[in-house]
């Protein structure tokens, strides 16, 4: 009981020294909603001068809706050299998808977009994990047997089990 008074007097110095009292969960903001990036209530407008989220090119903001744009514009320049090849040998696929080198071509794109993608994700692993195993298993559809897409798709999954957390469609 001797304690008592010492424990008060150190939750007011750290109380005082963190410069704001602890506020109740219902204060915070909003949790963010299923499948965005953010809680989903409308943006405010941005002031004079800057770019709204929703132009070309612009990053998502808070709130936005995860869409393949704007997913791109989280992506760094030399990642979106990337995304343009792996573009370029799918149209080209597409055209003549009988063509075996087209198809090594466009498998071997899409297998550094998602090595590229992969390495992103140690920054933002909800982001940019579940898009590299998404083209992991484009690859694999293309090429079953591709050595370098099995071990990748698996090294992921391996990582969703360890945190006991669902494995992206």
């Amino acid at each position: 009981m001797k304690f008592a008074p010492a424990l008060v007097f150190a939750a007011g110095l750290l109380t005082a020294a963190c410069g704001d009292a602890p506020r109740p969960v219902s204060s915070n903001a909003p949790a963010p909603a299923a499948g965005g990036y953010g809680s989903g209530a409308p943006a405010t407008p941005p002031p004079a001068g800057e770019t709204p989220a929703s132009a070309p090119n612009a990053a998502p903001r808070y709130g936005d809706p995860v869409t393949d744009e704007n997913f791109i514009k989280l992506l760094k320049p030399e990642t979106m050299v990337l995304v343009e090849k792996v573009r370029k040998c799918q149209k080209d696929y597409e055209a003549a998808p009988q063509n075996a080198a087209l198809k090594r071509q466009l498998v071997a794109a899409k297998v550094e977009y998602g090595n590229a993608l992969r390495d992103l994700g140690q920054a933002g692993p909800r982001i940019y994990y579940p898009a590299a195993l998404r083209m992991y298993r484009q690859v694999l559809a293309l090429d079953a047997d591709n050595k370098e897409a099995l071990e990748k798709k698996k090294e992921i999954e391996l990582i969703y089990q360890s945190m006991g957390r669902p494995i992206p469609d």
